[in-house]
């Protein structure tokens, strides 16, 4: 009877209806499977294998059966592991799928997936101290809270803690609504009396913090050997808040003045190994299936990740070990309109898993929260110290980690691949000044700047012809770009790690501390990183990467400015055409003098809009509409009297630029101008 009902699984699904439509079919078997399953369990609870309980809790027969009934069957559950059926051998799956596609080419994945599997390990180990109490508290938690419930005893708490921190109840207000409800239930239920109770049941959830205080003046960590300090070795500020006495004497409170969030992100990376499910989608970067094999599907397929995987091909062999990346950003957590405050976030995210699941929420853990009220600088390596010392210990020793897929532990690694910030945070965390005549970190000292006499900046124009091939037409337009120049010299090459070790190695401190001698004339060296105590940090291809969304923001909101020629947002100002008609050759966009009125009037170029064309603009964005969860409702924004849109975020931006850049404009400039923004948005999308 067992091998009959296993041998085909399709009726779990077609003779399933729903409220109370079933096939008699669909009734037999299933009658026949809690049969066999309670059979083999000897009376104890059995996992529950309906859609509901997906396998994760515990029921007798009785429940079990209801659930069917009323959820129906896991969706693919289609090899019952659960319940005491095992995998298909390898020459059974080999025979099905030669049957069935005829060693068709987009399978090859899949069959090296299954010998992978079929050649793992199958001896189970002991899990390591933190997994067994992690998985101890789940089976103590996963039972029902007593007999005549279905609620869990873990649901029963987190329910009741969540309801506490919502409404910031008391810890004696909450034990005494739990000692109304303890007394209200039946006999032998399984509630804890009291809070303390409570946590103690889930403490094995629980994920380790940091409390670490800090120099007001971001000069010090009072951590390890500065634990016991009072005062900051630097600036001599007090640790502690400070109050006079009556006596006109100064005593310390136990109150810091200034507190660094630390949430260790090594244990963080452990629990995604007690997830099986997680667990296995952790390898997708080295046997996951690329259905675009010729394309950027992940970032184990750009250069960056497979030239770090040649230089440590021991790292690379197992892939368990974890590549991380790390972003931060700043912001106000008390909204625009209050006082400024900045308070920055460092967050670390996992690249091993796939594509569609890495930038979920749940997956990027939060690590640091660094308080304000001013934007840490170059003391951000201060407050990096936590993270960097356990990026140290992740890469060169491990951490012991028990994998649930495999059921085995292992030897956990992590290293840091690459950084992601906008262009200011890309300046602070790679020690470069982004700003004045060498802002670029990449080619430094290598690649400068022109000063706008009339504009009073420093600007890019005309220093990327260095990057053509040497044969480019554009290299000898002496009209197209600055009057009367061509270039023929090739690019500096990109500094290598070491070459960059070298040189900050090599700086002169000033005598004060802060800063380099020469600085600002030879380079734009400003503070050295923390992350280079690292010790691979030089052999990183691309350590620091510009986010896309903020590019997307800053460009999108200047071509929406210039076209609508924006009084005080657009490019096109009197100061850019009085430095242009210095720097290139182009008569026609020249400020013009008007001897009747004794003035100067800016011509009007070719890409900016009449008001009725903003008119129509404008009218046909109060006609879109989007799916839901795509993009913001942008109608809401427009305003015809001002002719802008206002309250746009980054988001939108991100879709006006990859969506509706080459539509908006269509019909209102010249064809080359279009083609220009379609090329443009076609290259962000």
């Amino acid at each position: 009877m067992t091998t009959r009902i296993m041998e085909d699984h399709s009726w779990m699904y077609t003779g399933h209806r729903g409220r109370g439509d079933y096939t008699t079919e669909w009734i037999e078997k299933t009658e026949q499977f809690v049969d066999y399953v309670f059979g083999r369990a000897s009376g104890e609870d059995v996992p529950c294998p309906c859609n509901f309980c997906g396998n994760t809790r515990p029921q007798i027969r009785m429940t079990m059966i209801k659930h069917l009934c009323k959820f129906g069957f896991r969706l693919d559950y289609t090899v019952w592991v659960y319940h005491g059926e095992e995998h298909p051998t390898r020459s059974e799956v080999l025979r099905q799928r030669i049957d069935d596609h005829e060693f068709d080419n987009d399978r090859i994945d899949d069959m090296v997936n299954d010998v992978r599997d079929a050649h793992g390990p199958s001896i189970e180990e002991e899990p390591e101290p933190v997994a067994r109490d992690f998985f101890q508290m789940l089976s103590a938690a996963s039972q029902p809270l007593h007999e005549h419930t279905q609620v869990y005893l873990l649901d029963a708490i987190t329910r009741l803690l969540a309801v506490k921190s919502q409404f910031s109840t008391s810890i004696a207000c909450f034990d005494a609504f739990l000692s109304v409800i303890f007394t209200l239930l039946p006999h032998g239920h399984r509630l804890p009396r009291n809070l303390y109770e409570a946590k103690k049941l889930l403490s094995a959830l629980s994920m380790p913090s940091e409390k670490i205080d800090a120099c007001p003046n971001n000069c010090m960590l009072f951590r390890k050997e500065n634990e016991n300090k009072n005062y900051c070795d630097k600036c001599g500020e007090s640790r502690y808040i400070e109050v006079q006495g009556s006596d006109g004497l100064k005593r310390q409170l136990t109150v810091a003045r200034k507190v660094l969030r630390y949430l260790p992100v090594i244990s963080r990376l452990q629990r995604l190994y007690m997830s099986e499910g997680l667990a296995k989608q952790m390898t997708w970067h080295k046997y996951g299936h690329r259905y675009h094999p010729d394309k950027l599907v992940h970032p184990s397929d750009g250069e960056a990740w497979k030239k770090y995987d040649r230089h440590f091909p021991e790292f690379a062999a197992d892939p368990r070990n974890v590549q991380l990346a790390i972003a931060t950003d700043g912001f106000n957590p008390f909204g625009m309109g209050a006082s400024p405050y900045s308070c920055w976030l460092v967050f670390v995210i996992p690249l091993n898993l796939p594509p569609g699941v890495i930038m979920q929420k749940h997956n990027i853990f939060l690590s640091l929260v660094i308080p304000g009220p001013k934007y840490p600088g170059k003391n951000i390596n201060v407050f990096m110290q936590p993270l960097v010392n356990d990026l140290n210990v992740a890469s060169e020793q491990g951490v012991l980690t028990y994998d649930r897929a495999s059921k085995q532990n292992f030897t956990m690694r992590a290293t840091y691949l690459y950084s992601l910030h906008d262009f200011p945070g890309y300046g602070i965390f790679c020690g470069w000044c982004v700003h004045g005549e060498m802002p670029c970190p990449v080619f430094m000292d290598s690649v400068k700047c022109i000063w706008l006499k009339s504009g009073h900046k420093w600007s890019f124009f005309d220093s990327h012809r260095q990057f053509l091939p040497l044969d480019h037409e554009f290299r000898s337009d002496t009209e197209g770009f600055r009057a009367n120049v061509s270039v023929h010299n090739e690019a500096s090459p990109r500094l290598t790690g070491e070459e960059k070790r070298a040189q900050f190695e090599a700086l002169d401190p000033l005598a004060d501390g802060n800063g380099f001698k020469e600085y600002g004339d030879q380079h734009n060296w400003t503070h050295i990183v923390g992350l280079w105590q690292l010790s691979y940090f030089d052999k990183l291809l691309l350590p620091h990467n510009i986010d896309v969304m903020h590019n997307e923001k800053n460009v999108m909101e200047a071509i929406f400015n210039t076209f609508f020629d924006l009084p005080d947002k657009t490019k096109d100002n009197v100061k850019a055409h009085i430095d242009q008609a210095e720097l290139c050759n182009r008569p026609h966009l020249n400020m013009i003098y008007k001897p009747s009125t004794g003035k100067w009037e800016k011509p009007q170029a070719d890409f900016c809009l009449s008001r009725p064309q903003r008119k129509e603009i404008l009218e046909w964005f109060q006609t879109l509409k989007f799916p839901d969860g795509y993009a913001a409702n942008l109608r809401r924004g427009v305003n015809l009297s001002t002719m802008r849109i206002n309250g746009l975020k980054s988001h939108d931006y991100h879709t006006m630029m990859e969506c509706l850049l080459p539509v908006m404009f269509r019909g209102y400039v010249t064809d080359n101008v279009w083609e220009v923004m379609a090329e443009l948005s076609l290259f962000y999308r």
